[in-house]
């Protein structure tokens, strides 16, 4: 390869960077395809939902916590599609004991995810 064929190969690499950089820039906090684009779903984490960091989550804690991420990501533009099919408190405190640990959290999460790309 000659020289010349190397500075046009490093130009065009720099051209498609600097377009690339702010389309990225641009994506919202979900990632993926942005708002109501269906790919920008990310769990959220246990330490979003344990509002006062005691390391397990009450009934009242849970829907507190799905509530503020419920209305966020709506002022953020997402659409609100599958809330019905959002698991309730009860599916998620596995064990019954009115808690809700991180691996019970993480494990809802999962089931949850695997049924969203589920086909009917």
């Amino acid at each position: 390869m000659n020289s010349r064929s190397a500075l046009v190969r490093w130009l065009g690499a720099l051209t498609l960077s600097a377009c690339l950089v702010p389309l990225v820039a641009a994506q919202p906090p979900g990632g993926g395809w942005g708002p109501g684009g269906g790919m920008g779903w990310q769990a959220p984490a246990f330490t979003e939902f344990d509002l006062d960091g005691n390391g397990v989550l009450t009934e009242t804690e849970f829907y507190q916590a799905r509530a503020q991420r419920i209305a966020e990501r709506s002022q953020q533009g997402y659409a609100m599609r599958g809330l019905s099919n959002a698991p309730e408190f009860s599916a998620i405190d596995r064990n019954g004991d009115g808690q809700v640990d991180a691996t019970e959290f993480a494990t809802a999460q999962a089931q949850h995810r695997q049924q969203r790309f589920q086909t009917p």
